[in-house]
């Protein structure tokens, strides 16, 4: 055992060590999200053989509906091997800044670095769910990695640029601001000597790839749409001031002790300083030292973590700049190794580990679950949502049709419900008249059995999205079809809770 753990790569270790301590935090915890239940949805739906853009309708790009679908595929449609998804993603950012943080540092001070940030996932109040952002930002930190290997491997550096190409390609196929990074790290090779073909024939392959599905299933014109679609209503609706943090301190006060709250006081501020102290590590190092001559290395961390910045852009709230933070997190960890003089790197590496430890110790939520059986396994939710949850599925079954109307997509993926129409939400603020007299066009095509209507309040709305068209916040035509086509059930004689279940009337 002792050989083997000598033989395995480091990042390896760190992979090995964080992947149960993320499962065991993710794996079956199921929460009423918005985003997560895009891409679970839409995924099921590219499982069961439909097309993203011809079949239904979605703003990102198609890699991750690709890769959650051929797992579901796979390993079958559950909530557990979407979050082993999630969880090896996670392990694989633990490992690069590991990997990436070590290349100018000592083992000792990269392991602090790596652990830290774990203990900032295991305990952040943020929620750490599914969605593209997560993909796309691990394939481009990945690619970030083959271009710090082919700094130092002379014998095969054209074969790493091949990989930083397929990686940062297929973040850029998943999510498309992440283009930003194809283009940033393509200028970092263009003005070294290594060749800019061999990443250009890297980004050719998941890219050609792409192309040909879509073109095979006649989904490229969708795609096109959808960017135009994203541009002029997206990008407008979902703008949001930078560090927001749309009530997450609510929760905070709420700890049981004092350290608890402490912890998570410093993880909700983490990704909203992270940018500020990555610019400064950027320059620090050079007037802090009049000898120190930055290196290209540091100069491809400064690069690629202010691409992962800008493709944020427009939602720049606190939970979103977390999706970015592994790529400031190791820009600021070789400026802190810079800085600090040899003798004392260590024993600050040292104090880190074990503050990694204790915070996680601390700040792990504490939460009571109750386990629930649904059509995509056994989960675990906080009480609230279990008699939520456990009152839609007594009442309906798997495979049943049925409308969420506006937005909670994860409905759809937890019960089992198939949605007739192309919308698996209707974003108020956002969606435009055209959108909405689709989604009625389908429902009178198949009308569903049920109609699932949580209403969102305008103040929760303007909360989470400050710029929404404040005249689209309710949608009268929809309301008025369903009013007049459904009506509301009470199933058991049990009052449903935050929304309104309704069935078609005869």
């Amino acid at each position: 055992m002792n050989l083997l753990l000598r033989k395995l790569p480091k990042p390896a270790l760190l992979f090995a060590l964080a992947l149960p301590l993320l499962w065991l935090r993710l794996g079956h915890w199921f929460y009423l999200s918005l985003d997560e239940g895009i891409s679970l949805e839409g995924a099921r739906r590219v499982a069961a053989g439909e097309v993203p853009y011809r079949d239904f309708f979605t703003i990102t790009g198609p890699g991750a509906f690709w890769l959650y679908g051929a797992v579901f595929h796979w390993f079958g449609t559950s909530l557990a091997a979407a979050r082993a998804v999630l969880c090896v993603e996670l392990g694989a950012t633990c490992a690069a800044i590991y990997y990436l943080v070590g290349r100018t540092t000592g083992r000792m001070f990269a392991a602090a670095a790596s652990l830290l940030y774990l203990a900032m996932l295991l305990t952040t109040r943020y929620p750490l769910y599914i969605t593209h952002r997560w993909d796309g930002n691990t394939c481009a930190l990945l690619a970030l990695c083959c271009m710090g290997a082919a700094e130092t491997d002379e014998l095969r550096a054209g074969r790493w640029l091949v990989a930083g190409g397929i990686l940062a390609g297929a973040a850029a196929w998943i999510t498309p601001p992440l283009i930003l990074m194809v283009l940033a790290l393509g200028l970092w090779i263009a003005f070294s000597p290594r060749p800019l073909r061999a990443y250009v024939a890297g980004i050719a392959i998941p890219s050609g790839a792409a192309v040909a599905v879509l073109v095979y299933t006649g989904a490229l014109g969708g795609l096109v749409e959808a960017l135009r679609w994203d541009t002029s209503q997206y990008s407008m609706a979902n703008r949001l001031p930078y560090g927001a943090l749309a009530g997450t301190f609510q929760s905070f006060r709420a700890q049981g002790s004092v350290a608890a709250a402490v912890v998570h006081y410093m993880d909700s501020i983490l990704p909203n300083v992270l940018p500020a102290l990555a610019a400064v590590a950027t320059v620090i190092p050079v007037l802090a030292k009049p000898a120190f001559a930055p290196r290209r290395f540091e100069a491809l961390l400064s690069v690629g973590a202010f691409a992962a910045l800008a493709a944020c852009y427009p939602r720049l709230g606190a939970a979103q700049l977390l999706f970015a933070s592994s790529f400031l997190w190791i820009v600021c960890a070789t400026a802190v190794n810079e800085l600090l003089s040899p003798g004392s790197r260590s024993w600050v590496a040292g104090v880190a580990c074990v503050a990694a430890m204790a915070a996680t110790a601390v700040g792990w939520p504490r939460e009571q679950l109750k386990s629930l059986k649904t059509p995509v396994g056994t989960v675990r939710v906080s009480r609230r949502h279990f008699i939520t949850l456990n009152d839609l599925l007594s009442t309906t079954r798997p495979g049943e049709t049925a409308f969420v109307y506006p937005y909670l997509p994860s409905l759809y993926f937890v019960t089992g419900l198939r949605n007739p129409t192309r919308y698996a939400w209707l974003q108020p603020g956002m969606m435009t008249d055209g959108d909405v007299r689709g989604a009625i066009h389908s429902l009178k095509t198949k009308p569903p059995r049920w109609v699932i209507w949580h209403e969102f309040a305008e103040a929760y709305i303007l909360k989470n999205w400050p710029s929404s068209d404040q005249t689209r916040l309710r949608f009268p035509e929809m309301e008025s079809y369903l009013q007049t086509n459904y009506h509301v059930v009470v199933p058991d004689g049990v009052p449903t809770l935050g929304y309104k279940l309704m069935e078609r009337n005869p």
